[in-house]
């Protein structure tokens, strides 16, 4: 098995046992489906029907990637990931 895909099972299993399955799972699906500048259109109810996850999860999850500047919500349905190198600086 290739060692890069090795590590990232190994970090994606660390995630999991640390945030959930399900926040890693809306973490997935953030980084899958935004654009190049990181914004992506989704509201919350689309993600929770899509994820089959519940609200309460997705606003957790929103809410612990705001409080750490990795989330930005520009307005209902239209958010942008920090993709910028300012991440390693926090």
């Amino acid at each position: 098995m290739d060692n890069c895909y090795l590590k990232t099972d190994i970090l994606n299993g660390i995630f999991k046992k640390l945030i959930g399955d399900k926040k890693v799972q809306i973490l997935e699906f953030l980084a899958d489906n935004c654009d190049e500048d990181g914004f992506f259109k989704f509201n919350i109810n689309e993600i929770c029907e899509l994820l089959n996850t519940s609200k309460p999860t997705v606003i957790a999850t929103f809410k612990l990637l705001e409080d750490k500047k990795i989330l930005y919500k520009i307005k209902n349905g239209l958010y942008k990931l920090n993709l910028k190198d300012e991440l390693s600086r926090s």
